[in-house]
């Protein structure tokens, strides 16, 4: 894997982060999921947030008919 490197501040200290409780990402039109946490790449430097993803995707899939 490539390093990564910030493009604002030109930093390579990156940290993970989570939005988590009232942050969960939750599925359109699923009354009841819980949804996912949401996993952060940042800056450690400026607090650029490089990219996010949904700990748990497959909660997000469409059941198949």
């Amino acid at each position: 894997m490539a390093e990564t490197k910030c493009p604002v501040c030109g930093s390579r200290e990156i940290g993970k982060g989570k939005f988590d409780g009232y942050a969960a990402l939750k599925p359109v039109g699923k009354v009841f999921s819980t949804g996912s946490s949401v996993i952060v790449n940042l800056c450690t430097d400026c607090g650029t947030i490089l990219g996010m993803k949904v700990e748990k995707p497959e909660k997000f899939k469409t059941p198949s008919p």
